[in-house]
């Protein structure tokens, strides 16, 4: 699931990123930079596996290079550790340190791998909350060690091992990767648009050219609104995609804590939770990247009972 649907996200992304950088290429076209694009190593490429080498196909090769390069960058331990220095997340010291280890060590020894390949990281926030990161880190706020007993944490532990041994985080650094592309190319369309619109208020102001100016400006505004429609639709597909994913996620952790014999603990620091609130209604739920606490607990209750 988690592959197919950074496959759709990736499509999604990379076509309508493909659409918006040819329109940038053409825009430079109109003033006397057709090939800022059609870099030799690019369109060697192209004709090295029989491609064609048109606007479209040198902008969909960009967008795909672009997106290599930064999927590579985030799944790096170097940039994965700037995250954590960026949020102040450090690791666990003294008694805090051991009070961890032993809760993670359980749980590994339960799931039959080596705790050593993972590292633990603490925040110092209030917020109750814990996740994992990059391939093999997990980060467990203060606020969530305060509230839950060592068991409760192991519960909650072992859902967020599930999620490194099934690499969903993987995927999700991969989809960030792709969609923070996307939003430069996006930002470097508008970025284009506002040097014109600029030029564009000092030319209508002589005569003769203006005409020209307002009518190649009417040309820009046009293909931004083409861009935004596209922008929409794909933000909008992204918004049930990515959230339906990650909620498919949530429920498969779940059941591997309940698997690792943890799984009432876990519905007990869940429970604590929802005291802190819950996510209501149907569109929230919809665009909600976790599945309702409740439902949750009723999960693992089912799970339990089936024993």
């Amino acid at each position: 699931m988690g592959i197919l649907l950074l496959i759709i996200t990736g499509l999604i992304y990379g076509l309508v990123g493909t659409v918006i950088l040819h329109f940038i290429n053409n825009i430079f076209a109109l003033f006397g930079e057709p090939t800022i694009l059609e870099q030799p190593f690019i369109l060697d490429f192209l004709q090295k596996y029989n491609l064609p080498t048109h606007s479209f196909a040198i902008s969909c090769t960009w967008v795909a290079l672009f997106f290599l390069v930064a999927i590579i960058l985030f799944q790096l331990p170097p940039v994965q550790g700037l995250f954590l220095k960026f949020k102040a997340i450090s690791k666990p010291e003294g008694d805090l340190k051991n009070y961890l280890d032993a809760c993670w060590q359980d749980v590994c020894n339960r799931a039959g791998v080596d705790a050593g390949r993972y590292r633990l990281y603490v925040q110092h926030s209030n917020q109750i909350n814990a996740f994992a990161l990059g391939h093999d880190r997990v980060v467990v706020l203060m606020g969530l060690i305060n509230e839950m007993n060592s068991a409760e944490l192991k519960g909650i532990l072992a859902h967020e091992l599930s999620h490194l041994i099934h690499r969903d985080t993987t995927y999700g650094m991969t989809s960030v990767a792709m969609l923070n592309v996307y939003n430069a190319i996006i930002i470097a369309f508008e970025l284009i648009v506002w040097m014109i619109t600029m030029v564009y208020n000092i030319l209508r102001y002589i005569p003769f050219i203006n005409i020209l100016a307002v009518i190649f400006m009417a040309f820009i505004l046009f293909i931004r609104f083409i861009v935004r429609i596209l922008h929409s639709i794909a933000n909008f597909g992204y918004v049930l995609l990515a959230p339906f994913g990650s909620r498919v996620a949530e429920y498969r952790a779940d059941r591997f804590a309940h698997e690792l014999g943890l799984g009432q603990e876990l519905a007990s620091a869940l429970a604590k939770l929802t005291r802190y609130g819950d996510t209501e209604g149907f569109i929230n739920q919809l665009v909600s990247d976790h599945p309702p606490l409740r439902k949750r607990v009723a999960k693992l209750y089912e799970l339990s009972q089936q024993q």
